[in-house]
C-alpha cells in the first residue's frame, strides 16, 4: 500500500463517527467479502447521527434504517442460500458506500497466536500449495495486528480472494481447512483471520469476561504489576533509543547495517494487556454471522497452565454471545510435540497445558486437533501445517456438516488390569489400531508406588483393544500415553488421527 493510501486509512480510522458523516460500512464488509448462509445476517455501518440509510444487497428488496446518536446503523437481513454468484452490498445515505464481488456460504473465525499467524508460503510444501492454490471462492479477511486499551469499533482489514498470487499470505492452517470445506461442500469459504504472534488468552477476551469470575483475579494482579513497572521501564526505552539513534546513524555513515531497535516495553496498548486483543481486532468484526471457531493457541499461557481451562471455557463462551452465536462450534488445535521450551516454561508446563485444552472438551460443540505426531523437537513453529488444517476440517466435515467420517483418534473407553497387564479398549478405532513413532515409548505404566516404567510389550488383541505390560511393574495401577512435551510413540487410528495424551487410574 502507498505511504499516502496507507496514511490516510490510518487517519480515517483514528476519526471518530461523530465527524465522519459519509456513509461508510463496517469493517468486515468490503470488496470479496463471503456472508454466512442460512443465518440472518446483520450488516452494519456509520453515518450522519440520525441520518437515513437505505441497505441493499444484489436482488434483495432494500432495507431501510437510522443511524443512531452516535452515527451507527444496522439492519439484519434474511437468511440466505449458499451462491457462487457475486453481489454488490450497498448502503446509501448522503452518500453512498459498496462492496462488491460479496459471496454467501461458510463463514470461521480462525484466531490464535502465531501459528495460527503463520502463512502458506512459510508452511511445508507451501510452495507447492500456494502455486495451485486457484480457489477464487475461498477468501480470508485478515484482520491487522492492532492491541488497544479501548474497546475500537473499526480496524485495518482487507478481504483476499484465493489465487496462486494471494494464497501465501493465508494463514496455513485456515487455508488447508478451507480447502477441505470447499472440496467437500462447494460453497463459498470465508476466513476471518485474527491472530496476533506471543499472545495469550486474556488478550482475547473482553474487559466484562474477565472481571465477571473472581478467579481471574490473577490476571488483573499480574498486569497491575505491569503498569507498576512501565514508568520505569519507559524511560530506560527511551534512554535507549537515543543511544540506538546515534549507533544507528554511526552504521549507517560507514554502509553498515544498523543494530535492531530496542523493543518497546510492555504496557498499556501492548498485545500482552488483558483485553487488548479483543478490543482491537474481535470487536470491529461483532457481530458478524458465522459458523463457528477454530482456535490455535495455548503456548502463551503454558506456564500458567493451572488457570487456562477456565479462561479458555470463559472466552468461548464470551465469543459465542459476541457473536450472536449461542451453539456455534468451536474447534481448536492441541499443541504439539516440543522439546525445546521457551523460556520459563517446562516440559510438565507443556503437558498439563495439553490437559487442559483437553478437559475444556466438557462444553458442548467443541472438538480438538491433537498434533502431537506433527511438531518440531526444536521449533514451537512446527511447519506441518496441513495435517493440522485438515484435522480441523475433518471436525467440522462431521460434527457441522454430517459427514460419515473419522474426526478423533482413539480415545480410551474402559481400562482394566488382567494381573501384571493392562487392557485397554479405545473408541474412534474403526478399521483398528496402530502405533506412531516408537511404538515402546508409546505408552507407561506404574505401580501403586507410582514410578513409570515404558509398556515395551503392546499386544493388540482386537481392533479396538490393547494389552500392555511393563519391565517391573507387576500390579500396575496406572497408564499413561504420550505424557511427554515430546511423546516418542503414540497410537492411531485408520484414519491417522492419533490418540490425545492420557494418564488415567487401572481399575
Amino acid at each position: 500500500m502507498p505511504c499516502l493510501a496507507r496514511y490516510l486509512l490510518l487517519l480515517a480510522l483514528a476519526t471518530p463517527p461523530l465527524i465522519r458523516a459519509e456513509v461508510r460500512l463496517g469493517t468486515p464488509f468490503q470488496d470479496h467479502a463471503v456472508l454466512q448462509r442460512e443465518r440472518p445476517v446483520r450488516i452494519w455501518g456509520w453515518a450522519h447521527p440520525g441520518e437515513r440509510v437505505r441497505v441493499t444487497l444484489g436482488e434483495l428488496p432494500p432495507s431501510m434504517t437510522n443511524a443512531d446518536p452516535t452515527g451507527r446503523w444496522d439492519v439484519t437481513l434474511p437468511a440466505l442460500p449458499a451462491s457462487l454468484a457475486p453481489r454488490t452490498l450497498s448502503a446509501e445515505g448522503s452518500t453512498r458506500a459498496f462492496a462488491r464481488d460479496v459471496l454467501v456460504g461458510e463463514v470461521w473465525l480462525a484466531a490464535g497466536q502465531s501459528n495460527m499467524e503463520w502463512r502458506l508460503k512459510s508452511a511445508t510444501a507451501g510452495e507447492a500449495d500456494q502455486a495451485a492454490a486457484d480457489f477464487p471462492a475461498i477468501r480470508q479477511l485478515k484482520v491487522a495486528r492492532n492491541p488497544r486499551s479501548e474497546r475500537q469499533t473499526e480496524a485495518a482489514a482487507a478481504w483476499s480472494v484465493c489465487s496462486p498470487s494471494t494464497a501465501g499470505d493465508f494463514s496455513a492452517v485456515g487455508f488447508h481447512f478451507a480447502r477441505e470445506l470447499w472440496l467437500a461442500l462447494r460453497v463459498p469459504i470465508g476466513l476471518i483471520n485474527c491472530s496476533h504472534g506471543n499472545s495469550a488468552v486474556e488478550g482475547w477476551m473482553s474487559r466484562e469476561a474477565l472481571a465477571a469470575d473472581p478467579a481471574f483475579r490473577g490476571v488483573a494482579d499480574r498486569w497491575n504489576e505491569v503498569l507498576a513497572r512501565y514508568p520505569a521501564a519507559r524511560e530506560r526505552h527511551e534512554a535507549a533509543l537515543q543511544r540506538w539513534d546515534k549507533e544507528a546513524a554511526a552504521a549507517r555513515a560507514r554502509g553498515a547495517s544498523p543494530p535492531n531497535r530496542p523493543a518497546a516495553p510492555i504496557g498499556p496498548g501492548h498485545h500482552q494487556e488483558p483485553a487488548a486483543l479483543f478490543n482491537g481486532m474481535i470487536a470491529p468484526v461483532l457481530p458478524y454471522a458465522l459458523r463457528g471457531f477454530l482456535w490455535y493457541q495455548g503456548e502463551g499461557n503454558a506456564r500458567r497452565a493451572g488457570e487456562y481451562e477456565r479462561l479458555f471455557s470463559a472466552l468461548i463462551g464470551q465469543w459465542r454471545h459476541d457473536f450472536q452465536a449461542a451453539d456455534a462450534p468451536f474447534f481448536w488445535v492441541q499443541l504439539p510435540g516440543l522439546g525445546r521450551m521457551p523460556p520459563t516454561t517446562t516440559p510438565d508446563d507443556w503437558v498439563a497445558l495439553r490437559a487442559a485444552q483437553t478437559a475444556t472438551l466438557a462444553l458442548p460443540a467443541t472438538g480438538q486437533a491433537v498434533t502431537i505426531d506433527v511438531g518440531d523437537p526444536a521449533d514451537i513453529h512446527p511447519l506441518r501445517k496441513r495435517e493440522v488444517g485438515e484435522r480441523l476440517a475433518r471436525l467440522a466435515r462431521r460434527r457441522v456438516y454430517g459427514e460419515s467420517i473419522l474426526d478423533e483418534g482413539p480415545s480410551p473407553k474402559w481400562v482394566q488390569r488382567s494381573g501384571a497387564f493392562v487392557e485397554i479398549e479405545f473408541v474412534h478405532a474403526a478399521g483398528g489400531l496402530r502405533m506412531g513413532g516408537a511404538p515402546d515409548r508409546a505408552f507407561e505404566l506404574a505401580g501403586p508406588e507410582g514410578r513409570f516404567a515404558a509398556a515395551t510389550e503392546i499386544v493388540m488383541i482386537a481392533e479396538n483393544r490393547l494389552r500392555l505390560s511393563a519391565p517391573g511393574v507387576d500390579r500396575p495401577a496406572h497408564v499413561r500415553h504420550a505424557w511427554q512435551a515430546l511423546p516418542a510413540g503414540w497410537l492411531l487410528n485408520a484414519s491417522g488421527l492419533p490418540t490425545p495424551p492420557f494418564s488415567l487410574p487401572v481399575d
